[in-house]
């Protein structure tokens, strides 16, 4: 949890005006302050599209990315410990500890990112990777691993889990919740998006759509970090997704 942690932003607050004789009066304004910071590369170079999640009390309250000039911003934060997280594919993640309020150090400055080394361990591929399908499922483990679960059928037929839902009860933020049929899954209180052969499911649940005997392979993002391109939906960043492949 390294960064360089510098200086101090402006104070947001209003500044109440005296109340008017017989009124009640009104309650303090909350002070507010305005976050922001650039993120670099190892050859301070600015980085652009880093995942910023801004996490209190162990829960994500906003997720920003930065721009083209490495930038970001969030407005109106008000006092108190957060911390902010750094990701971006193709880098080591960071995570900063802030105490923002009068006294604390609420500006981030600039942040370092560090690429990982670019060359990828060998894997061993099964006949299904001759499907496209599973090509594609397999060089994402390779390059996205550290930002989803990635389980193809040999691992379904090891964990023998009575529903799909099951596959993801060992991961970290995931509630799984009773349901009928089977289970409900949720990530920070929401419904992650469930694709099955890349077809968009809405409103579905993963043990509505699919048995485990007919899971091929399986990837699950718990945010929109390490998602295909192909498959990011604007309104859906938070609450991850499940791509189902069938045999």
């Amino acid at each position: 949890m390294s960064a360089r942690i510098l200086g101090a932003v402006a104070l947001a607050t209003a500044i109440a005006a005296p109340p008017l004789s017989g009124q009640a009066t009104p309650a303090a304004p909350v002070a507010a302050y305005e976050l922001r910071g650039s993120v670099l590369d190892g050859s301070r170079g600015p980085l652009g599209q880093v995942e910023v999640v801004l996490i209190r009390d162990a829960v994500v309250v906003h997720t920003v990315l930065s721009g083209d000039d490495g930038r970001f911003r969030f407005g109106r934060v008000t006092a108190g410990p957060i911390l902010l997280h750094f990701r971006r594919l193709g880098y080591a993640a960071q995570t900063v500890e802030l105490v923002v309020g009068p006294g604390g150090h609420p500006s981030v400055r600039e942040i370092v990112l560090i690429e990982l080394p670019s060359q990828l361990a060998e894997i061993e591929i099964n006949a299904d990777s001759t499907d496209s399908r599973y090509r594609g499922f397999y060089e994402r483990r390779q390059q996205r691993a550290s930002f989803g679960r990635f389980l193809e059928r040999k691992d379904i037929l090891r964990l023998a889990p009575p529903n799909p839902s099951d596959l993801f009860r060992t991961v970290p933020g995931i509630r799984i919740l009773a349901a009928s049929p089977g289970n409900a899954i949720r990530i920070r209180g929401c419904q992650p998006m469930v694709r099955v052969d890349g077809q968009r499911v809405p409103g579905a649940e993963l043990d509505e759509v699919i048995r485990p005997g007919d899971i091929g392979a399986i990837e699950f993002y718990p945010s929109s970090a390490g998602v295909p391109a192909q498959y990011m939906e604007r309104g859906n960043r938070l609450c991850g997704m499940i791509l189902v492949w069938t045999r």
